[in-house]
């Protein structure tokens, strides 16, 4: 006893020595191997990773055969090792220059080829029961003489290891991962090891499944969970197996969640757990009972599926095992069935339903809106005037929502604001004017809507109103400024009014005038009505005037007439305007002379007769257009009319002397004389052949000057013009004309007859003129 303590105290201080401040990182490498098998005349190339950031050497190990010590394999610090030899490989990793090490990876067995043994193992059961065991036997085939080992993988999680026996055949009762290597006897070398078998050991902890809800029924659509609960299985891992009906891939957990359970749900449920190489009995069996539920219902008290912030509502569930849900899924577990909504707010709005526990099965939907504006009551009345001896009726509502009842207000100038007792209901009838305004209520608590906007109610006198034009005219056109009155009959003289009007054209408020005034256009055609009321009394009016029709006319044109277009000598002409249609009436009107002029002719132009007529005397080109009305409005210009003059041959003008008439007749007389001896010369020769004809000569005199110096023209200048033709009497004529004078002078006296007329020759052909 005394020499094994003192080996062991010197083992630990020569470990001492060598470690000396060894740290053990805590991590474990991972040992891999290209193959498990060496080849004949090859290799193994065994490969050892550490999961870590630092930079590492590495330290291998093997053990060579049976029941010898493993050593490290010298020379060797990379992290991959090529061996031709079998045995039992480790490796660990170190920090490069520190003490710091890795824990040692699991073994791996590499094997020799060429042995032509292979290792079987076979065992009566996987499964120990409890309190039994289960016999194992390693089988060898083609054999030489080998030894025996078996080993135990205790646990699947720390992958740690026993040696369990030495025989052929052997009897456990623990569960674990069995292995059986072969040695053999005359080289103790590892020649091969059989692949592992697991048998497990049953435990005597107690196992139940349960449901996870205290639900006394459970309807299809619902949901459930059952629980496997192995009672002292604290402290372990445990692998969960399930029989259960209607279902090919029962759970691995404890816990088996259906959802939305069917009839074919019914039926046993049993469970049964392992860790690691422990294993539990079945539990006994768990009846599931799965029936069709009844539809719940959900009502809201006050039946208002619209609210308002501030109001009170509840909502109300029937039907067994029943609660509350959004439609929204957003879930409200009430202790009763029923859920109070104090003082709603919009948050509060959704669809509400009632639902089994389960919510499998749901009533339908109720929908509850909560408005956070508050509701304005909306006040109308049949008529806002009441016929004398009558009443109306108004009405007080508010939009979209139901259950209320009505408080009704009425207040005058004089009084102020009250409310009107015994009303609640939705319409009353009043025979009073005045300012009217309501509110709606409902609840209770009780809930108050806005005030309504006022309605102001009046009574109707019986005086009578009408709507007079001015200027009165017939017939009205666009662009005419006019004026509308309004007058009160029947002893409203002495009344003071405020008036109020309806029309295209005016004003819609109460006004102190009477009239209105504005400019005719098309927007402006239509019916015109008013009424008045009393300025001291703003609730009774009249009732409307009769309707007065304004229609403007498209803008009329002027239209000139003439008695004579030419102005006779010492006389004058009459013009004539009008405006059409003749139906319209007031008109003046303006006269106008040559085109370009805008200023109208007066007095000292033309005689001014009855409206519509003047007298000229001068030549032109005339005008004219209407006006009337103030501002004044025209219509448009009449068409033009051309007024030409009289013109007459004289020698000289009333300042020439008689001589000139005596030398245009010498000069005349002579060119006649010219004109039949070339006649007779013609006759005589060229013509002879002709018949007689008549000759006629026109002589114009192209121009005379009629100014006088001193008595004496400054020009006198004779122009013939002759010309000759045939004419069906044996007649000759000879013609003298003076051509137009440049215009006389004003204030000038008159020619003489002598100088006005033509002067005319006749000469009548004979047989002698023939000859």
């Amino acid at each position: 006893m005394g020499h094994s303590l003192l080996c062991l105290l010197g083992l630990f201080l020569l470990s001492t020595v060598i470690h000396g401040n060894t740290e053990e990182l805590g991590v474990k490498p991972t040992l891999t191997a290209d193959r498990l098998t060496i080849p004949a005349g090859g290799s193994v190339t065994l490969t050892c990773d550490v999961k870590h950031s630092a930079d590492f050497e590495y330290e291998w190990f093997r053990e060579p055969s049976l029941n010898t010590e493993k050593t490290a394999v010298v020379g060797e610090s990379k992290r991959e090792l090529v061996t031709s030899e079998g045995g039992i490989y480790n490796c660990r990793g170190r920090i490069k220059g520190t003490n710091s090490i890795t824990v040692e990876s699991d073994p791996v067995i590499i094997q020799e080829t060429g042995h032509g043994v292979n290792i079987t193992v076979t065992a009566d059961s996987t499964t120990i029961p409890a309190g039994g065991s289960v016999t194992l036997t390693c089988d060898v085939k083609h054999s030489a003489d080998l030894k025996y080992e078996w080993v135990r993988e205790t646990s699947s999680a720390v992958k740690s290891t026993e040696t369990v026996g030495s025989d052929k055949v052997i009897k456990i009762s623990k569960g674990g991962k069995y292995q059986c290597r072969g040695w053999r006897t005359d080289i103790t070398s590892l020649i091969a090891q059989s692949d592992p078998v697991i048998i497990q050991e049953t435990v005597s902890n107690r196992i139940d499944v349960t449901l996870q809800h205290s639900w006394s029924q459970i309807f299809t659509g619902e949901t459930i969970t059952l629980r496997c609960e192995i009672q002292g299985g604290e402290g372990k891992v445990w692998k969960y197996e399930w029989t259960a009906p209607n279902t090919n891939s029962p759970p691995t957990s404890s816990e088996y969640r259906i959802s939305r359970v069917s009839l074919s749900h019914s039926g046993d449920y049993r469970c049964r757990g392992s860790s690691d190489y422990l294993l539990t009995g079945w539990s006994d069996a768990f009846r599931l009972t799965v029936s069709f539920p009844s539809k719940p219902t959900v009502t809201l008290q006050p039946s208002w599926t619209q609210i308002y912030s501030g109001e009170t509502v509840t909502v109300r569930c029937e039907g067994s095992q029943s609660l509350f849900v959004w439609r929204e899924d957003e879930l409200i577990r009430p202790r009763t069935p029923e859920y109070r909504i104090s003082r709603a707010t919009e948050s509060d709005s959704g669809g509400y339903s009632c639902c089994t526990m389960s919510l499998s099965v749901c009533s339908d939907i109720i929908t509850l809106t909560v408005s956070s504006d508050k509701p304005r009551a909306t006040l109308t009345a049949g008529t806002t005037i009441i016929p004398v001896g009558g009443s109306v009726t108004l009405t007080c509502s508010v939009q979209s929502s139901d259950g209320w009842k009505y408080e009704w207000f009425r207040r005058t100038q004089r009084t102020s604001e009250g409310q009107i007792r015994d009303q609640q209901n939705r319409d009353i009838r009043v025979s009073q004017g005045g300012i009217y305004s309501c509110r709606g209520t409902r609840g209770n608590p009780v809930y108050y809507t806005d005030i309504s906007d006022d309605v102001t109610i009046e009574i109707t006198f019986s005086n009578k109103v009408v709507v007079k034009q001015q200027p009165n005219w017939p017939q009205i056109f666009r662009g005419e400024t006019i004026t509308l009155t309004c007058e009160v009959q029947e002893g409203g003289e002495t009344t003071e009014w405020e008036y109020e009007w309806r029309g295209p054209r005016t004003p819609t408020q109460w006004t102190h005038n009477n009239d209105v005034t504005f400019r005719v256009s098309e927007s402006s055609s239509g019916d015109y009505m008013c009424k008045s009321r009393r300025r001291d009394d703003s609730y009774s009016s009249t009732e409307w005037s009769e309707a007065f029709t304004l229609s403007g006319s498209n803008k009329p044109k002027a239209k000139l007439r003439a008695d004579n277009t030419t102005v006779p000598v010492g006389g004058s002409v009459t013009l004539t305007c009008s405006v059409n249609p003749s139906s319209s009436s007031g008109w003046k009107y303006y006269w106008y002379r040559d085109e370009k002029s805008s200023e109208a002719l007066t007095t000292q132009d033309a005689v001014f007769h009855s409206n519509g007529q003047i007298s000229v005397s001068q030549e032109g080109l005339y005008r004219c257009r209407g006006g009337r009305g103030n501002p004044v409005y025209y219509t448009e210009d009449s068409q033009s009319v051309r007024i030409g003059k009289t013109v007459t041959v004289s020698g000289a003008d009333s300042s020439s002397s008689p001589v000139w008439l005596i030398v245009g007749l010498v000069c005349g007389v002579s060119l006649i004389i010219i004109l039949l001896l070339l006649l007779y010369r013609c006759r005589q020769s060229k013509c002879a052949d002709k018949p007689p004809d008549v000759i006629y000569s026109n002589i114009e005199l192209e121009n005379f000057v009629n100014k006088w110096k001193h008595h004496k023209p400054e020009q006198s200048a004779v122009y013939t013009n002759v010309k000759t033709g045939a004419a069906e009497d044996s007649l000759m004529y000879a013609e003298v004309k003076q051509p137009k004078k440049q215009k006389a002078k004003k204030n000038k006296g008159k020619s003489s007859p002598a100088a006005d007329a033509a002067v005319y020759s006749e000469v009548t052909s004979g047989s002698s003129l023939s000859q």
